[in-house]
């Protein structure tokens, strides 16, 4: 497996969490950049490329879905297939995502720290 090593084993919950996780962190990274970068001032909006988002969401999705504890064969067919699907489906529907910079930076650097620390919980379990 390609991110044995890195990832390990990830149940159904905390795969179908990635995205959410990774949406919401590259969210607040993107927030703190533009208050530290352009706007010094939190209360404007952080304006963020769905299409970019939601497809790099998908690709983690697939790239993940190999090291998933799929508990039936429906889980496979239906989750593994549809979820990241239903990404790409809101990048292309979706053009562009406009947030609070306060919203994004306290959601995002909380969703942060949960996804270093799904990533190093899985990391610890042994591959197959």
């Amino acid at each position: 497996m390609l991110l044995c090593s890195v990832m390990g084993r990830l149940t159904i919950r905390s795969w179908a969490l990635l995205p959410v996780l990774f949406l919401t962190s590259a969210a607040g990274i993107a927030a703190a950049l533009d208050v530290l970068l352009g706007h010094p001032v939190i209360g404007h909006e952080t304006v963020l490329s769905a299409p970019l988002l939601f497809g790099a969401a998908a690709g983690l999705m697939l790239l993940a879905d190999g090291h998933v504890d799929w508990r039936g064969r429906w889980q496979r067919y239906a989750l593994r297939f549809t979820y990241p699907l239903a990404l790409v489906v809101c990048a292309v529907a979706v053009d562009g995502l406009h947030l609070p910079s306060a919203a994004a930076l306290g959601f995002g650097s909380v969703a942060l720290v949960l996804l270093c620390r799904l990533l190093a919980s899985t990391g610890n379990a042994p591959c197959r």
